[in-house]
């Protein structure tokens, strides 16, 4: 009778040590889950030069000498990533600046100049703006059209033409000419717009 009992307390020791072994390894699978998500949505600390920032304007540029310089208002179109790590958050506020073109005559284009970071607006070096495609559908054919030759005129290149009129660059840069006076040309608000980092941007 007693090896019987001593049997049956020695099994329930056994099952009881296996299902804390279970439960253990168990939260540790958690563990391990949970760090994982947290390491997913850790900001990479460095996002390097050559980095794609996609920029949607948020109000209308116009496109004139007086306006040479003056700054204006966009948010990132789409998260960011790193290595596979959110480095900036779809919507983060962004500043584009109207510069003169450097290899063209009476032509200006747009510049990524400042990107918010924590709550600050730091500053960035990147290249002109180029037709940013990825996200929005368009045809083999509309695609073709923003790699077309250098002086090519870019017609309705986004789902609603907003690049009408504007020129490509050797490099597939944007520009678009100069007007004096109160002759009206604008970068339409909500265009679509895609800066190359010339330079790694720190956001620890």
């Amino acid at each position: 009778m007693k090896r019987t009992i001593g049997a049956a307390l020695a099994a329930m020791a056994a099952s009881a040590a296996v299902s804390i072994a279970a439960a253990q390894s168990q939260e540790a699978r958690v563990d391990v889950a949970q760090a994982d998500r947290e390491a997913a949505y850790r900001p990479a600390p460095t996002i390097p030069s050559g980095t794609d920032i996609p920029v949607t304007l948020d109000e209308n540029i116009p496109v004139t000498r007086d306006h040479i310089g003056d700054t204006f208002q966009g948010h990132i179109t789409r998260d960011v990533k790193v290595d596979g790590r959110v480095a900036l958050v779809a919507d983060t506020p962004v500043e584009v600046k109207l510069v003169e073109q450097t290899d063209g005559p009476k032509a200006a284009t747009l510049r990524l100049v400042k990107v918010n970071v924590n709550g600050d607006m730091r500053r960035v070096q990147a290249d002109v703006a180029k037709a940013d495609t990825d996200e929005r559908g368009l045809s083999t054919a509309k695609k073709t059209g923003v790699g077309a030759a250098a002086g090519a005129i870019v017609g309705a290149v986004t789902g609603v033409g907003v690049l009408k009129g504007a020129i490509v660059g050797a490099g597939g840069g944007l520009a678009w000419g100069l007007l004096d006076g109160n002759q009206a040309r604008e970068v339409k608000d909500d265009t679509p717009l895609r800066f190359s980092l010339e330079r790694d941007l720190n956001i620890d």
